[in-house]
């Protein structure tokens, strides 16, 4: 199917099913607010009947085969639509848990978990950061020990989204001693004993993020992703693919911010100075337009998405900023300024925060010295 075949069939789609109460959020967190979980998941199984989710994933595991192209049509229009997708309770399934066990999984595990993630079946939360490993996440002391056919878990894990509604926890635990291939990736079953969950309040007054600890949790063989000492590969492999999903959900909604900042200020009368913000944005969307003609050729993106990421996170904070310091407190609340405000400030820190990826875009791509 041509490109612009497949967008004008979804963007009919998109007219003809989106619900009116998820459709039309002009403020990207609107749509990661709700509350109405089911909801959300209702409107997962139905992107997923539709054709619209798991674009790029195997047919043989429920997905629908197509080209990385398609599925970066598919962020573009539900956003510019202001529907959630790929995002909220089933973002960690499809974000990472999806990639990591499609391209190092075992073929027990593809046939048991990738059709249920795409289904909104199972919530999946990720256990990867610690509260003495975050930006150096190499450093986690949780501790996983071989006991013949299965390990036993010990440890916490913190900033854990949606672990106390989860079914599944993606996991990187150290089997060894050596700080990268020490490392293992297993899947953890959430509903055991020896798992205690704590939600974390936000500044935006929800708990989406936990604390988890682990007291001698069994976990079998069989639920390692890829080979013992493999950790570190698998996690760095889904890092880019999230962090190359989130740039575009990023971009787009600094675009759409920027429009509705704009028009809100006209109605106030308010005169703003957004020339560099608009050039700022121009830029990144030529940048992603060459990594949209990378994916045409074949290519995979690799430590690009890491500039997309940063550059798109920085600017849509930018862009509330500039909402908080020229509205007044009723625009702000009534047109949730202040959702947008608070919670772009951890958008700089998920899928690596801003000051890693500029050591990593220095590293990798400039070839700096560390």
């Amino acid at each position: 199917m041509a490109e612009e075949e497949f967008r004008k069939n979804l963007q009919e789609w998109i007219r003809n099913n989106a619900p009116s109460s998820l459709a039309g959020k002009r403020i990207l967190f609107d749509t990661v607010e709700l509350d109405n979980y089911e909801e959300l998941m209702t409107w997962q199984r139905k992107l997923y009947e539709a054709g619209y989710l798991g674009i790029t994933w195997p047919k043989e595991y429920g997905g629908q085969g197509l080209d990385p192209i398609y599925e970066t049509i598919a962020y573009e229009e539900f956003i510019r639509a202001g529907l959630p997708y790929g995002r909220a309770l089933g973002s960690i399934g499809l974000a990472v848990v999806g990639p990591a066990i499609l391209y190092h999984g075992s073929e027990e595990q593809k046939r048991k978990y990738i059709s249920r993630i795409l289904r909104a079946e199972d919530i999946w939360c990720q256990g990867f950061s610690e509260p003495s490993a975050g930006s150096d996440l190499a450093s986690i002391k949780t501790r996983a020990e071989e006991k013949g056919e299965y390990y036993v878990i010990n440890g916490e894990k913190i900033w854990s989204s949606y672990a106390h509604l989860a079914n599944y926890m993606i996991l990187l635990a150290r089997t060894g001693e050596d700080k990268y291939r020490g490392l293992t990736m297993f899947i953890v079953d959430m509903k055991q004993e020896g798992i205690k969950v704590f939600p974390i309040q936000q500044i935006t007054g929800k708990s989406e993020f936990n604390s988890v600890y682990l007291q001698n949790v069994i976990v079998p063989k069989s639920n390692i992703i890829g080979n013992i000492g493999d950790g570190w590969k698998v996690a760095m492999s889904v890092l880019n693919h999230e962090r190359f999903a989130v740039g575009i959900s990023l971009l787009f909604s600094a675009k759409i911010s920027l429009e509705y900042l704009k028009e809100r200020a006209k109605i106030k009368g308010i005169s703003l100075n957004t020339e560099e913000l608009e050039d700022k944005i121009e830029g990144l969307y030529s940048f992603y337009e060459r990594l949209l003609n990378k994916l045409r050729k074949g290519d995979v993106i690799e430590s690009e998405s890491a500039i997309l990421k940063l550059v798109a996170s920085e600017l849509l904070q930018s862009i509330y900023e500039l909402a908080i310091l020229n509205f007044d407190l009723n625009e702000i609340m009534n047109e949730k300024w202040y959702i947008g405000m608070l919670s772009s400030r951890g958008r700089t820190i998920a899928a690596g925060t801003s000051e890693i990826l500029r050591n990593l875009i220095g590293e990798r791509i400039l070839k700096l010295p560390k």
